[in-house]
């Protein structure tokens, strides 16, 4: 398993003010469960650059511990404010193909799972083919079936 990188979730940040005056510091940014927490290190405040950085990490750190990450299933049953499907890991996709100098415009529903092995699984049904609700149906039935069978 790789490390962790030891500064994820902090940024450096160094600007002037309107008036000319340097600052800088460190800016950590954390989301969890759709919350975010967010809180600037001021160097000068710190004492300078690393005890502003310690003091951004325990922050960090004590963020991360209060609030757990979702679990997979948890992801995979929330879908995402953008998601406009209803269902995660589904989506509505244009193809674009030109041949012989014409072009031709293809709607699909595609389903996307992580299988058991971490990779990326995908299966799309064309509208054309099936039609708008059942190309629709059968995609969110190709992801269920394939995160039913990846055991994630």
């Amino acid at each position: 398993m790789p490390r962790r990188d030891p500064r994820r979730n902090i940024s450096r940040v160094e600007a002037v003010s309107s008036s000319g005056t340097p600052w800088s510091g460190w800016m950590v940014r954390v989301q969890r469960r759709g919350r975010y927490v967010s809180r600037f290190f001021n160097d000068a405040r710190h004492e300078g650059k690393m005890d502003a950085l310690r003091a951004a990490k325990q922050f960090r750190d004590a963020a991360e511990e209060r609030d757990a990450h979702w679990s997979v299933t948890e992801r995979a049953e929330n879908p995402p404010q953008n998601n406009v499907s209803g269902t995660v890991g589904v989506r509505r996709v244009r193809q674009r193909f030109v041949r012989d100098g014409s072009e031709s415009r293809y709607w699909f529903w595609v389903a996307q799972w992580t299988d058991g092995h971490g990779r990326r699984k995908t299966r799309a049904f064309s509208v054309n083919k099936h039609g708008e609700d059942e190309a629709y149906e059968l995609a969110v039935a190709a992801r269920m079936d394939g995160v039913r069978k990846s055991g994630r």
